[in-house]
């Protein structure tokens, strides 16, 4: 059933837009919890003792959390495609770029300089991070010479 000619009804509506987990003060304040919560969590890696009267028995080293987009999403209780919007800076998400993007940063450099100091595996989070080398090599479809091939596999003998 329609509603009826001359009803009221838009004037119910609290608010025009559509309806977003957070506005850019809710974002930055649930991501400050995320860090004080991720900064607190202790992981363990077992490690076993090298030299003297001990060595060979396991322990366990305290290690430091990496932070990641992901854990901030399920923390924050969003998708990752919600934050990808928000850092988008595209309508609807234009006022949430500013602190996606502020957020995203804060965690590529926790992961950078954690790497960076052996905290975390320096090339799961270059790789992250989209910092590996890579090497494009491309030949429009044709042959490889055969020195190239030989250079490119380490071969050190000649034809």
């Amino acid at each position: 059933m329609a509603a009826p000619l001359g009803n009221n009804y838009w004037e119910f509506r609290e608010k025009n837009g559509p309806n977003f987990a957070f506005d850019k003060n809710s974002l930055w304040n649930e991501a400050v919890k995320y860090f004080t919560w991720i900064s607190e969590k202790t992981w363990f890696k077992n490690e076993a003792i090298k030299s003297g009267e001990q060595a060979g028995k396991i322990i366990q080293i305290p290690t430091v959390t990496p932070m990641s987009i992901e854990s901030f999403c399920t923390f924050a209780d969003i998708s990752h495609q919600t934050f990808l919007n928000y850092c988008s800076n595209n309508d609807p998400w234009k006022d949430l770029f500013e602190v996606a993007t502020r957020i995203k940063e804060i965690i590529g450099v926790q992961q950078f300089e954690g790497a960076t100091v052996g905290a975390f595996n320096p090339n799961i989070i270059a790789s992250k991070l989209g910092l590996a080398n890579r090497t494009d090599v491309t030949t429009n479809g044709k042959d490889l010479p055969a020195s190239v091939i030989k250079i490119g596999y380490g071969s050190d003998t000649e034809d």
